[in-house]
């Protein structure tokens, strides 16, 4: 399967799907010849093929997202989730779940087609995810005040918002200092 004029056939068939906008089938066809080019060493090819992969991939994670993020701690079998999920982003938990579960959630969605997007995540890796959210709506929260404003406006503007920034240090920081001179005058 490794010889160049299969690989070219099996890419000639995944652009056609890619045009047809059958998304998970040009990225099935785009895997197998990227399987034989890397079997051939065929970096040339390699190089070409990861484009239609990339934009069928692109195409799979944005319709995982558009469908929603479900957060799955209790254990399921792939088919399970698979029976209840036709789409979506998959946040499975260690434990109960292994990466060989992540792994045969992700092949088995692959296979049938459906964009699903899995990742695994120990209780370290939620905690740092819910600590980045809250980092990054702090950080929308700074951007959209006026960097010119009135330390009164700058203030109250914060204030208004202190629920939504949590604990982000840099805005407590910045209410603070805005505080001070709206006292000062």
């Amino acid at each position: 399967m490794g010889h160049p004029t299969n690989i070219d056939a099996l890419m000639e068939t995944a652009s056609q799907k890619l045009s047809a906008m059958d998304y998970a089938a040009c990225e099935q066809l785009c895997l197998q010849a990227l399987e034989a080019a890397k079997q051939a060493n065929d970096f040339d090819r390699i190089a070409r093929i990861l484009m239609p992969l990339q934009e069928a991939r692109r195409w799979r994670r944005q319709a995982a997202l558009d469908a929603g993020v479900h957060v799955i701690g209790h254990k399921r079998t792939t088919d399970e989730l698979l029976q209840q999920h036709e789409a979506g982003c998959l946040l499975l938990q260690n434990p109960p779940y292994t990466t060989e579960d992540e792994k045969a959630v992700r092949e088995a969605a692959l296979h049938t087609g459906r964009p699903i997007e899995v990742l695994l995540l120990d209780a370290d890796g939620l905690r740092a995810a819910f600590a980045h959210a809250l980092q990054e709506r702090g950080d929308a929260i700074l951007a959209k005040l006026p960097r010119d404003a009135d330390a009164t406006i700058t203030a109250t503007a914060l204030l208004d918002q202190l629920d939504e920034i949590g604990d982000h240090e840099i805005a407590h920081q910045r209410l603070a200092e805005a505080a001070q001179q709206a006292a000062r005058g």
